[in-house]
């Protein structure tokens, strides 16, 4: 079993097309991102910022992926289409996204069109274990300052965020500027850049954040996504999931998690997940009656169909071969 976090994504289908003279990349990056390398001094915590230039038709598009860290998007020429798990939407200029850690996403469907796109991802994880966010001390002018910022962005799950007066666009179209200046000004400029649009979107947030006394900071926010993630995707529920990777995606603590799950569903962790998988199976057991029962239990995230079997009936309190054959009447 998997006992880590997915493996973030390494943008190989923008790469390849940088490659083929396809798109303009102007980037700064560290890891597997393409882009110029930031040295290790140099904005600690910066995954990646920097923009797409796409001219013409393009035959490429970023499939469903992750990426460690709070990923904002910005689109600020031409048309795109960007979906989670849950939702697609058709981004005009202006249009902001923002995706939480490991929230799978993709860009295109599945190429993308002549376009000019903004991202930023800044990795919140901490070095301490617990899973605890924590932006970088570049970011906002102190600790409370930083830790309102986590509290909106994991209060609110927004994922799209329409910029009709393209405020934040005309903002980050200046700011690009500063990507490709080398030294210490250049950084100081996209360090500038960087605080104005995480404020700016966390302010849009705010307006539709609000306070609760048993979820200040949102971590339950968060489990409640990355659940509602499984439920929309049977490939995502199927991963080999265990309790220490549900906690390090959800960037909290075991023990944190375990309880919130019993508060928020009334099950364990790994039984809220075997819900799932259950749900989605009982769906391809009428909706594809020439699929094997033990190839859908095993394409859920079963390894066993005994098991499959057994927590189906507990479940439905039905076989699954009773349930196939009750709803095909």
């Amino acid at each position: 079993m998997v006992k880590s976090a997915p493996i973030p994504d390494d943008c190989q289908p923008l790469t390849d097309a940088v490659g083929r003279g396809e798109v303009q990349l102007v980037a700064l990056a560290r890891g597997q991102y393409p882009g110029h390398r930031l040295a290790k001094d140099i904005l600690p915590g910066l995954r990646t910022i920097g923009y797409w230039d796409a001219h013409g038709k393009q035959t490429w598009g970023l499939p469903m992926h992750r990426n460690e860290g709070i990923e904002i998007c910005c689109l600020l020429r031409g048309a795109c289409q960007f979906a989670t798990d849950e939702t697609t939407w058709n981004l005009s200029p202006g249009d902001v996204t923002i995706t939480r850690p490991w929230q799978r996403h993709r860009v295109g469907n599945p190429h993308i069109h002549a376009s000019k796109l903004f991202w930023l991802i800044l990795d919140v994880a901490d070095d301490t274990g617990t899973g605890v966010w924590e932006i970088p001390e570049w970011v906002g002018p102190d600790a409370s300052s930083r830790r309102e910022l986590l509290r909106v962005f994991r209060r609110n799950q927004r994922n799209f965020i329409p910029d009709g007066e393209a405020r934040l666009r005309q903002t980050i179209e200046q700011g690009c500027e500063s990507l490709a200046q080398p030294g210490p000004f250049g950084t100081a400029a996209t360090s500038a850049l960087i605080n104005q649009v995480m404020v700016s979107v966390a302010r849009i947030l705010m307006v539709e954040t609000h306070d609760s006394a048993q979820d200040v900071q949102g971590f339950n926010q968060t489990i409640l996504q990355f659940y509602r993630g499984l439920e929309y995707s049977v490939e995502t529920a199927a991963e080999p999931w265990t309790v220490d990777n549900v906690a390090r995606s959800c960037r909290i603590g075991v023990t944190y998690l375990t309880a919130a799950c019993r508060e928020i569903f009334h099950m364990t962790p790994m039984e809220q997940l075997n819900r799932i998988r259950l749900e989605h199976a009982a769906r391809l057991l009428v909706k594809e009656p020439a699929t094997t029962i033990t190839r859908i239990a095993l394409r859920c995230g079963f390894n066993s169909s005994q098991y499959f079997a057994n927590r189906f009936k507990r479940h439905f309190g039905r076989t699954p071969g009773d349930y196939r054959s009750h709803h095909e009447r």
